[in-house]
């Protein structure tokens, strides 16, 4: 299922706060003594936020609360996530039909057949805005436009890495601490796949989603908005552009050999009017077509397989 993190408007009035699940904080002002009498609690990664006026908004991963751990390298079926949202009304007392969406995340998981940093040191730009390396030292790259933002990085090298932080960090001292710790650690050992490479788009407002019928949590199970999410991820990576490094040059005129030496950097890209942008996408598309291996292709169809597969009906 392509949906992780959610930002919710919780529109039930009556909604009582799960006190006998977790503790709820009511924040002070250290220097004044006053508190805005908004209380915040958190279970298994969703946090639960009720203002002095009565509103309740949630926020969270929903594959990370269906793991119960702070995890969503593994596969997120259908299947899972019904039972996801059965937690959330049981545990919780979250009715997902009372659950507004205001931010969501839709993302995949695939495992390829080579290291995924050959397509993130290789990335472009998806559409016309270029991707930024925001986190130094990570293969994590986003490209950011007005209404969402789109991310690619490496999930395998992102978990190892945590892996080691965990090892040691030598300031767990609780009891509760040491076996929420273990229990990551199991699980990232346990599912953690090699070569995995995240997908995922960010929506920062609902107004693309909306518009095809996409505005409660209830609505994400049924089948033309499950369609339509696979549809919209598919044709989100497709606008990734990145140098494919199976190009064979030595198959080349020497026009072409040069040109793609533009192509290959993206600065290049960032100096070209959308005009031309136009023109050299179309140019630099036919060529890597022609002379390579097609990775960007290869990758899709792992991409719309995966899909299927998580979203098929059990």
């Amino acid at each position: 299922m392509p949906i992780d993190f959610v930002k919710i408007q919780y529109t039930d009035k009556d909604y009582e706060l799960p006190t006998d699940k977790t503790d709820f904080i009511i924040s002070v002002n250290n220097e004044t003594g006053e508190t805005d009498n908004k209380k915040e609690g958190e279970y298994f990664g969703m946090k639960i936020i009720k203002y002095a006026s009565g509103r309740v908004m949630v926020k969270g991963s929903i594959h990370k609360f269906f793991n119960r751990t702070d995890f969503n390298g593994n596969d997120f079926d259908m299947k899972n996530f019904s039972s996801a949202l059965q937690d959330l009304e049981m545990e919780l007392g979250l009715n997902h039909k009372y659950c507004r969406l205001e931010n969501i995340e839709i993302g995949i998981n695939i495992q390829l057949p080579f290291d995924p940093n050959v397509i993130l040191q290789n990335l472009l730009f998806h559409r016309s805005i270029e991707f930024n390396k925001t986190i130094s030292g990570s293969f994590y790259y986003q490209s950011a436009k007005t209404e969402y933002i789109v991310k690619i990085y490496n999930k395998t090298a992102q978990y190892k890495k945590r892996l080691k932080r965990i090892a040691s960090n030598p300031n767990i001292k609780s009891q509760q601490d040491r076996e929420e710790i273990s229990f990551l650690k199991e699980t990232i050992e346990e599912q953690l796949q090699n070569n995995t490479l995240r997908f995922e788009v960010k929506f920062l407002k609902m107004n693309i989603l909306n518009d095809f019928g996409l505005v409660y949590l209830s609505d994400i199970a049924k089948t033309e908005i499950i369609e339509s999410l696979n549809s919209l991820l598919l044709k989100e990576f497709q606008e990734v552009h990145f140098y494919d490094n199976t190009m064979d040059e030595s198959k080349m005129a020497g026009s072409e050999v040069n040109k793609l030496k533009d192509y290959r950097n993206p600065n290049y890209w960032i100096n070209l009017n959308k005009k031309d942008k136009y023109y050299h996408k179309n140019r630099f598309k036919k060529m890597t077509l022609k002379y390579s291996q097609n990775l960007k292709g290869k990758v899709s169809e792992l991409i719309k397989q995966k899909m299927e597969r998580l979203t098929a009906k059990v």
